[in-house]
C-alpha cells in the first residue's frame, strides 16, 4: 500500500511519518530528497542556477516570496527531479508498505500514486509556534513561508484521511496508525 502524506509545513506530517515508520513503513521524505538532490545533483542545480542565479536556499525562498511565478518554475524543476527519486524508490521497494511524505500534494506523479491520501492540519497559532522552533526566525519571516503554500481547503479536498495534530503526541499518532494499518492495510 502506498500512503500520500501531505499538508501545509509545520502541521505534524514528518512527525506521522515517523510514527508510520514506526510500525515498518518505508518513508519517502520529499522535502529530504529535494535538499540532497539541491547539494549532489548537477543537472538540477544548473536549471535552478539558470533561474535564481544562486543555490542558496535563503536567496531562492526570498525570490519566491515576492515572485509566485519564480515559485512554480521552481517547483517544476524540482518535482521533476524528486518524482525521478520516487519513481526509483517505489520500484525499489514493490513489497512494502509506503508512506510518501510531500509537502506540496502534486497531482501528476504523487498523489495519483497514492492508495490512500492523509493531509495533516493545525491551528495557525499552533503551526507559527512550531515553525519559529524550527526555524529560529521571525514570525513575519514564518507566516511569509505559510503564504507560499496552498490554503487548508486546497489540502482538505486532497485527502481522504484529515488529521488535525494540535493536541497530539506521539502516544496519539502511534495509535492512529495502528488504526489505519488494522482498517486500510
Amino acid at each position: 500500500m502506498i500512503i500520500g502524506l501531505t499538508g501545509q509545513t509545520g502541521t505534524g506530517k514528518s512527525t506521522l511519518a515517523k510514527a508510520f515508520s514506526k510500525k515498518g513503513f518505508l518513508v519517502f521524505d520529499a522535502d529530504y530528497e529535494y535538499k540532497l538532490l539541491l547539494e549532489n545533483n548537477l543537472e538540477m542545480q544548473e536549471k535552478i542556477k539558470e533561474v535564481f542565479k544562486s543555490l542558496d536556499r535563503k536567496t531562492i525562498l526570498q525570490s519566491v516570496s515576492k515572485d509566485k511565478r519564480l515559485l512554480k518554475e521552481l517547483n517544476k524543476i524540482s518535482h521533476y527531479y524528486v518524482r525521478l527519486k520516487l519513481d526509483e524508490f517505489i520500484e525499489n521497494n514493490p513489497d512494502n508498505n509506503i508512506v510518501l511524505d510531500v509537502p506540496i500534494p502534486v497531482e501528476e506523479g504523487f498523489m495519483d500514486r497514492c492508495d490512500l491520501v492523509i493531509v495533516t492540519v493545525c491551528n495557525k497559532d499552533i503551526q507559527i509556534k512550531r515553525l519559529l522552533e524550527r526555524y529560529k526566525t521571525t514570525k513575519e519571516e514564518i507566516i511569509e513561508r505559510i503564504n507560499l503554500q496552498d490554503s487548508y481547503d486546497f489540502y482538505i479536498k486532497k485527502g481522504d484521511i484529515i488529521i488535525n495534530t494540535d493536541k497530539t503526541d506521539m502516544k496519539d499518532l502511534n495509535s492512529i496508525v495502528s488504526v489505519i494499518n488494522n482498517t486500510y492495510i
